[in-house]
């Protein structure tokens, strides 16, 4: 809404004042030292865009800030140099059975939801580096291959370490025991989901450069290619001179049992968005038990039950507004690539077939119902507070809450909460203007 406001609210996180010596951003005001989701090179091209990609002096501010933060993620997130990150809570509070950021002693927890986000933070960067080098005042082509480097690795971790189960289409995280014996924590929740955020398209100049130069990269374009053909995979397209390569965590039929998953109506769909953790734990409670003490999470689709974080802030079932966006924006970077050709049962079971974009645009719409009234004349955001429903001096001044209740969408936690929430504004600027997303441009 304001691209110089937030170009100057990017450019202070990376500041001295905030971003420590050695790399680290802050996570929140009471714990410097804890980690949140590597969101800000996503955030930096998202306004670079928006801006009409004319402030380059801003994006290489950015992007040289950002190469310390990356290294750091890599040096301090990644105990075991296996490129399988941890991180902790990432901004997800109570969303697991145990805390992730004060796990068990002799325990790691190896993190899909982290080990996404690093994908998604190296594609990012990438994106960022390939601008800069095409427009003659940035970084050599190397540090574009550095970072797709970093991609094929993740990926291949990912893979290598069975962090995706096939039975429930999902990915895991997995707690590694003092004795070495992996134990994977079978949660229905957006820690499952994040992997899917990591996905952006090449061009033939890039992937032809990042082949030669890269080892991991070229591993791993070469091992898609024997699984079946890049271009019978669907992965690349276009004709010689112009084609263009799909990359991401998932392989195509893996994305689509994924989001088959998402799009349930038992599960993560909801009539407001998409939950944080599925509703299939309302009758199927997971317990995970470790060194003789259960821990157990069920789905609480209103405010939390356990004492995790303080108590007031719940990922067990409510609709947050930050991943549903990301979730929103990926699907549409899919549909950029695919079109038409790809559709999914949309909802999961309801025997009709629709293409991403028309899958994008109805995820928006229903955050947007949050606030809309429906046909019985109320605001789903305002529940049952009768004064906000009707009194006139209160039924138009809408509240901006941390999240919404995941069946009846009901606001709850803060109700100040004018960071997150209000991309709403940026929800509707979408579905009214079409602007090309940083993938397209």
């Amino acid at each position: 809404m304001d691209p110089a406001f937030a170009k100057y609210q990017l450019a202070m996180l990376c500041r001295e004042w905030f971003q420590h010596p050695n790399g680290a951003l802050p996570a929140y005001e009471w714990d410097f030292g804890d980690v949140n989701p590597p969101v800000q090179a996503w955030a930096a091209l998202e306004v670079f865009v928006i801006d009409g990609e004319r402030d380059t002096d801003f994006l290489t501010r950015i992007f040289n800030k950002l190469l310390v933060n990356f290294t750091w993620w890599v040096n301090r997130e990644d105990a075991s140099g296996s490129n399988l990150f941890e991180g902790g809570f990432l901004g997800l509070d109570n969303i697991g059975p145990i805390d992730r950021s004060h796990l068990p002693p002799g325990t790691t927890l190896q993190q899909s939801n982290a080990a996404g986000w690093m994908a998604f933070y190296s594609l990012a960067m990438a994106n960022i580096a390939y601008r800069l080098h095409r427009r003659g005042n940035g970084p050599a082509i190397d540090l574009v291959v550095k970072f797709l480097e970093h991609f094929a690795a993740i990926r291949h971790a990912i893979d290598g370490e069975a962090m995706w189960d096939e039975t429930a289409g999902l990915f895991f995280d997995r707690l590694i025991l003092a004795d070495g014996t992996a134990v994977p924590i079978e949660v229905r929740s957006m820690v499952s989901i994040i992997p899917l955020l990591a996905a952006g398209v090449i061009d033939e100049e890039v992937l032809q450069q990042a082949v030669q130069l890269g080892k991991q990269f070229s591993q791993f374009v070469e091992r898609l290619d024997t699984e079946g053909g890049l271009t019978t995979l669907g992965l690349l397209q276009g004709e010689p001179g112009s084609q263009r390569l799909l990359l991401g965590i998932l392989g195509i039929d893996r994305l689509q049992r994924l989001l088959s998953r998402l799009f349930d109506e038992a599960e993560f769909l909801s009539p407001h968005g998409l939950r944080s953790l599925s509703a299939f734990h309302r009758d199927h409670p997971y317990q995970l038990t470790v060194a003789g003490t259960p821990s157990t999470i069920d789905y609480e689709p209103a405010e939390s039950t356990t004492p995790m974080f303080g108590g007031n802030s719940n990922w067990r079932g409510p609709v947050w507004f930050p991943l549903n966006c990301l979730v929103i924006s990926v699907l549409e970077r899919y549909h950029q690539f695919f079109g038409a050709e790809l559709t999914l049962e949309y909802p999961t079971r309801s025997g009709q077939r629709v293409s991403l974009d028309v899958i994008a645009q109805d995820l928006r719409q229903r955050l947007l119902s949050l606030f809309l009234r429906g046909s019985d004349g109320r605001r789903p955001c305002f529940g049952q507070t009768e004064k906000l429903q009707h009194d006139p001096r209160w039924s138009d001044n809408i509240l901006f809450h941390e999240y919404f209740h995941g069946d009846d969408g009901s606001g709850l936690g803060a109700s100040h909460q004018t960071g997150w929430t209000a991309m709403v504004a940026d929800a509707i600027r979408r579905r009214s203007v079409v602007r090309p997303s940083p993938e397209q441009s």
